[in-house]
């Protein structure tokens, strides 16, 4: 592989995760703005329907006769007709705030790849000046060529993710319009970005916090998808980064944010349980806890358990390492070490490492750290 031919594979990388990106690529404040004046129209709606209820029962109350009678019910069908216009309205309202987390989560996910595709080629980069001193220089050159082999291969892969990603963000905002338009959804059971869970991993247990509120409810055992993502690369032997547990043992986290997660999310033991709650220190659901301790180590993750499964995956339970990611359809839970986890329970709790919950269907373990 030439020197050109190299500095090609490496634009094709980055040029194809930044086209993903335009394609996600959307106004969160116009997003917002445009919420926000839907649900005041849907308030200065509502105010308008129980205005004209209270004026109807007023009428009915004050008078008699076929001509109040005929004046009540046309009241009580444009009452109806108002109900079902903001029934209607709740929906799109619904549909907006569903739309712009879909493209949110598509977005971090495109640049999770991409800076990945960044660190793929600095190491590269490094590895090729070290085989300068080489000798002799055919052996120089096989190594070369053998680096960017390798190279070529693992930014394959990583553009192929950045590809699936893509698509099942548009797949998201497709089935959302569907569903807005009252057509009836369809899916490809021989979809090749997403592989389907089997009911075998429902099963219940003692768990007696609530569902996640971020993730839309209650969860439950029905079907999920996994990911397509790359098993998560195991730390080299000393780079690990120590963590104190609260029972007094130290673990090692793969990482410095992984670390830095970890000991956030110890720091909110206590904290109540609160469905979709994100207030550390106040109330947070599962989803919640995960998302904010990462956010303090520096990692911005989605918001719902379901779509937290980002990174790489865990392949056993064995290989899982502080910081990693237990999920679940409508839960997830944050490894600690010594076989426990964090979750947000009623309040936070510590628990030991499991992979049944509540009936909800097990999607898998993930490292968002890769």
């Amino acid at each position: 592989m030439t020197e050109h031919e190299s500095d090609q594979l490496v634009r094709h990388g980055l040029d194809t995760t930044n086209q993903f990106a335009q394609k996600l690529r959307h106004d969160p404040a116009a997003i917002g703005g445009a919420r926000d004046a839907h649900y005041a129209l849907q308030t200065s709606v509502g105010r308008t329907r129980d205005v004209a209820s209270e004026q109807r029962v007023n009428l009915a109350s004050a008078s008699s006769g076929s001509t109040t009678d005929r004046a009540t019910a046309t009241s009580q069908s444009l009452e109806k007709e108002v109900q079902d216009l903001l029934d209607e309205s709740a929906e799109i309202e619904k549909a907006v705030t569903e739309a712009a987390e879909a493209l949110h989560v598509g977005e971090i996910k495109n640049d999770q790849v991409r800076d990945q595709i960044v660190k793929e080629i600095a190491a590269s980069m490094k590895a090729l000046a070290a085989v300068k001193s080489i000798q002799p220089p055919e052996s120089r050159a096989a190594a070369s060529r053998d680096i960017l082999m390798k190279l070529q291969t693992k930014i394959s892969q990583l553009t192929g993710q950045a590809a699936t990603f893509s698509e099942q963000t548009i797949n998201e905002l497709t089935a959302i319009g569907t569903r807005l338009g009252g057509e009836e959804q369809t899916t490809s059971s021989s979809s090749a970005s997403s592989t389907k869970v089997g009911s075998s991993f429902n099963s219940s247990s003692g768990y007696s916090g609530g569902s996640d509120g971020g993730g839309g409810g209650g969860g439950g055992g029905g079907a999920v998808h996994k990911p397509r993502l790359p098993v998560a690369i195991p730390p080299q032997p000393g780079s690990g980064v120590a963590i104190n547990l609260p029972g007094g043992k130290q673990v090692m986290a793969p990482n410095e944010t992984a670390a830095k997660a970890v000991r956030a999310a110890l720091s909110q033991l206590g904290v109540p349980y609160v469905w979709g709650g994100t207030a550390r220190g106040v109330g947070l659901d599962c989803s919640g806890l995960v998302m904010t301790s990462y956010q303090d180590a520096g990692m911005q993750l989605p918001r719902t358990a379901a779509q937290q499964t980002v990174g790489a995956e865990v392949p056993s339970i064995d290989q899982l390492l502080p910081g990693d990611l237990v999920v679940w359809s409508g839960h997830v839970a944050m490894v600690i070490g010594d076989g426990q986890m964090v979750e947000a329970g009623d309040p936070v709790q510590i628990s030991k490492i499991r992979t049944t919950n509540a009936g909800q269907s097990f999607i898998g373990f993930y490292r968002p750290t890769g």
